[in-house]
């Protein structure tokens, strides 16, 4: 008998050999206990996952001599014809090569006679999406109302180039990649099978290089065992497939990570010399970082703890570098991957990016380390010191800020008849500058850890607003926090009439209380516009950058009425125009 390859030998005959699937072969199976055999059905999904497979088994079941059932018995002559590819019922068609509207007129001729051996005629169009526009056209009428013994299974990688009139007349199933486990346990067959000893690391590298990909998984098998055929081991997949191995990759990744470019120079020429082309090895690098962000990030994802598992490199690397540092690294090689296409030299433009990687960070030039933080600590002692500044001109506007009302009076008993005339009329001006006020208060206990803990949380806040009355939630979900601390939440809006109806006393309410329930603590509902809310931080800023703290004088007497400001323009300086508005 001829030599056949292994991924024929290992074609699924049933569909419980079709691993990894199972959302398709239940839906399957089911239809077929039931009887309901739909007329056409899409497969679509990445190359290697079991379409072709898929419907060969369905051609089966649809025409076995002991069916239709779940489940082909692969014994009767119909289904032995089939896996042979000799029943004359069961047609596939390559539309990469049969594509026009030729063949498709020849088809739509053909499928009105009736199944010579088997119970339906089955047509397999693999890769249906290489089809022409006029060959789509002659299939519609066929593909919507065809003879009632006749199957269309269509199969495509590239689902999206399908008409929507095409897909609109099937019965879609979607095939998924296979994972990591999946590809491993496949091959752990067939090598039992097959009687050959796997070294630690071979399966791995394979099912790697295979992408999720049965059939590419199981023809790197066969190609490595033609290659070393005793014995499966990471040497020769690596040699097969011209792969790097993990090893090397993570040693070259150490040296980016450690800033040594001589060390990291000189290992990507040892492997371009060895004759590793750079694109593949930027390929792997990127691979690498890749898993060790999503090991950084997830450490008990099963996807990457079987390749990165038991390697001390790879847990110096996770324990050395933070998750936003690979994170640049990954950026600056997806960049020179992409570039790479277009090089003259890519070995030049990969060396030029691993010096960049391995040059210090945020250094400006000439500055040492040392210098760099000693410049940090006087950083943070100047925001302490404007901090503290701000604290005190907060409590100062505090006290000293009236209510609107009484501010009118004092300014009447000042001006004896001299009149002020609104700044500006406008609705909410009262509760605005209230709101100022309040702002102003909560600001002086807020943190950034208390922000950033009610920020991870709020979604939550939102998600049960919605739940108990949805248009709150279409109101609330223009706030944005800002601040707090343990008696409110300060939000910013940037709509007036969402801040309004937020405000109104019922929806109040209900968020305050939605509030007391995630945090565990009642917390008062603060709501600012955001203009309102910049030109507030613009005033604290200003106030503290020019205004410088004067020295503690114990001795000092008060300010004279003579030297007092006068209210309203205090106000008006402090909150804005367009918020204060004095009557009579």
């Amino acid at each position: 008998m001829s030599y056949r390859a292994l991924y024929r030998v290992w074609r699924p005959q049933t569909f419980k050999d079709l691993v990894g699937q199972e959302h398709v072969t239940k839906t399957l199976e089911n239809a077929l206990s039931e009887g309901h055999i739909s007329h056409a059905y899409l497969f679509s999904g990445p190359r290697g996952t079991g379409k072709t497979s898929a419907a060969k088994i369905m051609a089966k079941a649809v025409n076995c001599l002991q069916g239709p059932g779940p489940e082909p018995c692969n014994e009767c002559e119909i289904c032995r014809k089939i896996t042979e590819g000799s029943l004359m019922d069961v047609v596939e068609i390559d539309a990469a090569s049969n594509r026009g509207v030729d063949e498709i007129r020849d088809l739509r001729d053909k499928v009105k006679y009736a199944p010579s051996e088997g119970r339906y005629k089955v047509y397999i169009i693999d890769e249906v999406h290489m089809l022409t526009t006029e060959a789509f056209n002659a299939l519609l009428k066929t593909l919507e109302e065809p003879p009632d013994h006749v199957v269309f299974i269509l199969a495509t990688t590239e689902p999206h180039k399908l008409p929507a009139t095409i897909i609109s007349r099937c019965q879609r199933f979607s095939f998924r990649r296979h994972t990591m486990g999946n590809l491993l346990a496949r091959l752990g067959q067939v090598c039992e099978a097959q009687g050959v000893e796997t070294g630690d690391g071979a399966l791995v590298a394979i099912a790697q290089a295979a992408d999720g990909g049965m059939r590419d998984a199981l023809s790197l098998l066969d190609q490595v065992l033609s290659f070393s055929p005793d014995k499966v081991n990471e040497e020769a997949v690596l040699s097969v497939t011209g792969s790097v191995s993990r090893k090397v990759l993570a040693e070259l990744m150490e040296s980016i990570v450690c800033k040594d470019a001589k060390t990291a120079l000189d290992r990507v020429d040892r492997l371009l010399m060895e004759g590793l082309e750079a694109e593949r090895l930027v390929q792997d690098l990127i691979l690498l970082a890749r898993d060790l962000l999503v090991h950084m990030a997830a450490p008990e994802l099963d996807e990457v703890k079987a390749r990165l598992a038991n390697d001390e490199v790879i847990l110096r690397l996770t324990e050395q570098r933070s998750i936003s540092g690979l994170g640049s690294i990954l950026d600056a090689l997806i960049d020179a991957q992409q570039r790479m296409k277009w090089a003259a030299h890519p070995r030049i433009l990969l060396e030029m990016t691993l010096v960049r990687l391995c040059q210090p960070v945020d250094l400006p030039q000439g500055e040492a380390p040392q210098e760099q933080d000693d410049n940090i600590s006087r950083l943070a002692e100047q925001v302490r010191q404007l901090e503290a500044r701000v604290a005190e001109l907060s409590q100062l506007s505090s006290d000293e800020a009236p209510s609107v009302k009484s501010t009118a009076s004092v300014g009447d008993e000042e001006g004896r008849g001299k009149k002020h005339t609104p700044v500006q009329s406008n609705r909410g001006g009262v509760r605005s500058a209230s709101s100022s006020v309040a702002a102003t208060q909560l600001l002086q206990q807020s943190s950034p850890e208390e922000l950033q803990q009610v920020k991870q949380r709020w979604p939550e806040v939102l998600a049960q607003v919605k739940e108990r009355k949805i248009t709150v939630h279409a109101w609330l979900i223009d706030g944005e926090p800002v601040a707090t601390s343990e008696e409110g939440i300060l939000l910013v809006f940037k709509n007036a009439i969402h801040r309004e109806t937020t405000e109104k006393e019922g929806n109040k309410t209900l968020i305050q209380q939605v509030i007391e329930e995630v945090f565990g603590s009642p917390k008062k509902l603060i709501t600012i516009m955001r203009g309102e809310w910049e030109r507030h931080q613009g005033a604290m800023q200003t106030s503290a950058t020019v205004v410088e703290p004067a020295a503690p004088q114990p001795n000092r007497e008060k300010p004279s009425s003579a030297e007092k400001v006068d209210p309203v323009q205090r106000a008006v300086e402090f909150f804005g125009e367009d918020l204060i508005e004095v009557t009579d």
